[in-house]
């Protein structure tokens, strides 16, 4: 009877040990910690990716009218026309932020949209009613949107009558992820 008794606890103990998870050490404790931190950093960069906005440009030129081409008074700011390639995902509206650089060393000025022609220009109408020749003239390939924008009052208009004009205007924004390739129909306009 003794001996059953030590054998009953010794298969007890036996299976005791079987029934012990005994996880294999592939790494150390604080790796696995810092493994951790590092995925979720990664959940918060992926979050934050999702929200942020990049904004989206068409990109035009055009030239500072003549007062005697707009109807101004001496103290009104110069005034500008932008002539963007017509395109039907193309939405300008008045107010839409601007960037322009006047010349190619002149000042760079923000300034909004004041009015946007209703309907898309040819070039020869263009060249016509704004009387285009020259370099500006030979890029107007394409029917075109007419934009019209005031700039600074500290932008003369004697002075700058006829110069060239690159303008950056803001149609829109997207979303950072869809900068990612096959993300982007995450696209926001």
């Amino acid at each position: 009877m003794v001996k059953s008794k030590f054998r009953k606890k010794a298969l007890q103990h036996y299976a005791q040990s079987w029934e012990k998870s005994i996880l294999p050490r592939f790494i150390a404790p604080p790796v696995f910690l810092f493994l951790w931190i590092l995925l979720g950093l990664l959940f918060v960069a992926t979050f934050l990716a999702w929200l942020g906005e990049v904004p989206t440009y068409a990109v035009g030129s055009g030239l500072v009218l003549s007062q005697s081409r707009v109807p101004i008074s001496n103290s009104d700011p110069a005034t500008a026309v932008i002539f963007l390639p017509a395109s039907p995902s193309l939405k300008v509206q008045a107010g839409m932020p601007v960037q322009v650089q006047i010349g190619s060393t002149g000042p760079q000025l923000t300034t909004r949209v004041a009015t946007v022609e209703q309907a898309a220009m040819s070039p020869d109408a263009i060249r016509q009613r704004y009387g285009l020749d020259g370099t500006l003239a030979e890029t107007l390939t394409q029917p075109s949107l007419v934009l019209t924008i005031r700039l600074s009052t500290t932008v003369p208009t004697a002075l700058y009558a006829g110069s060239l004009v690159h303008a950056q205007i803001q149609v829109g924004t997207h979303r950072i992820l869809s900068l990612l390739p096959g993300l982007n129909q995450l696209r926001k306009v």
